[in-house]
């Protein structure tokens, strides 16, 4: 595929995090190496970050897995 001038350049991919997200924000989780990465949405939920994950809000202190840099809005 060509990439016409007028079109910006695509980004950088993500680094893996070393832990948890430490802010909210939208990431990808990838809970081991058979699965694949979901994006998920990190909230602040009365002072905790959480995910909302199946019906309810899970702490991502509780999740085990690898994290992915925070994805930046789209502009």
């Amino acid at each position: 595929m060509i990439r016409k001038p007028d079109e910006e350049p695509p980004l950088p991919p993500l680094e893996t995090l070393h832990g948890p997200p430490t802010q909210p924000g939208w990431y990808w989780l990838k809970r081991d190496e058979q699965s694949r990465e979901i994006m998920v949405e990190v909230r602040l939920t009365n002072g905790e970050l959480t995910v909302w994950w199946v019906d309810q809000p899970i702490a991502i202190a509780k999740l085990t897995g690898y994290w992915r840099e925070p994805i930046p809005p789209s502009t």
